[in-house]
């Protein structure tokens, strides 16, 4: 499943739930953000995402792609950054399969929320 991560790391940045964690990752970005306000809108979009109210989705997809592209590293660090996404879903793959599957999920719905809303990924 090689592609998966290669894809990962090119699209938009977004905040990412691997199991009680949060990530931002994305072109460029990595990084843990667990414990940052950003968070929030995380609970936000999924509860506007439950009542259907295609203004909020909207409203918190845009917050959240805002909030990951935040994390974003200049260009001399992307290899290394790189490297290190790699490595960690390498390691969930074969860890813990039921939170790569996870990962796969949110990251199917990123793209579907992306093409109605935003029309690009």
């Amino acid at each position: 499943m090689s592609g998966f991560k290669e894809s990962l790391y090119e699209k938009k940045s977004f905040i990412y739930q691997i199991r009680e964690d949060y990530y931002a990752i994305g072109a460029n970005t990595f990084a843990k953000v667990t414990d940052s306000p950003e968070v929030d809108n995380i609970e936000l979009l999924q509860n506007a995402l439950k009542k259907g109210n295609d203004r909020q989705i909207s409203k918190y997809l845009e917050k959240i792609v805002r909030s990951a592209n935040f994390y974003r590293v200049d260009a001399k660090e992307h290899y290394k950054l790189q490297d290190k996404l790699f490595k960690f879903i390498d390691q969930l793959e074969t860890s813990d399969s039921a939170a790569f599957r996870a990962l796969q999920e949110q990251v199917v719905q990123f793209d579907a929320l992306c093409e109605k809303y935003q029309q690009q990924v």
